[in-house]
């Protein structure tokens, strides 16, 4: 699995490069470029950096890992989101957005429960 994620990832950077190469707008592609770095590295990490220490403080042990992974998801979920709504949540886009935050977070959530849960049975019936 691992060599053809590496075999996509570098077709993908082989398109992107192709792109770049033979695009006619060649300011437009670096301004696009420059604003993709400031908004990772500027936005994007240090609310995921802020979110990682704030989950590390606040959330138990246990439940560390999936709350930052509903965390993570959610996060990217809103980067792409928020922009396409941009305004209250009348139209589709909005709920669906909010749809998919909450669906996130029962998920990941519910799927840590549900291991608790079992652990704890399977420990009932050994004792």
């Amino acid at each position: 699995m691992r060599r053809v994620l590496i075999g996509v990832g570098v077709l993908v950077m082989a398109y992107g490069l192709t792109g770049v190469a033979f695009d006619r707008d060649r300011l437009g592609v670096v301004v696009f470029l420059i604003a993709v770095l400031v908004l990772h590295d500027g936005v994007f990490m240090p609310l995921v950096l802020a979110g990682g220490a704030l989950i590390g403080r606040v959330v138990p042990a246990g439940w560390q890992a999936p709350a930052r992974t509903a965390g993570l998801v959610g996060l990217a979920v809103a980067v792409v989101g928020v922009p396409l709504v941009a305004g209250p949540l009348d139209g589709a886009y909005g709920w669906g957005l909010v749809s998919i935050l909450v669906l996130v977070t029962a998920v990941v959530v519910g799927r840590k429960g549900i291991e608790r849960w079992r652990k704890g049975r399977g420990a009932a019936k050994r004792g």
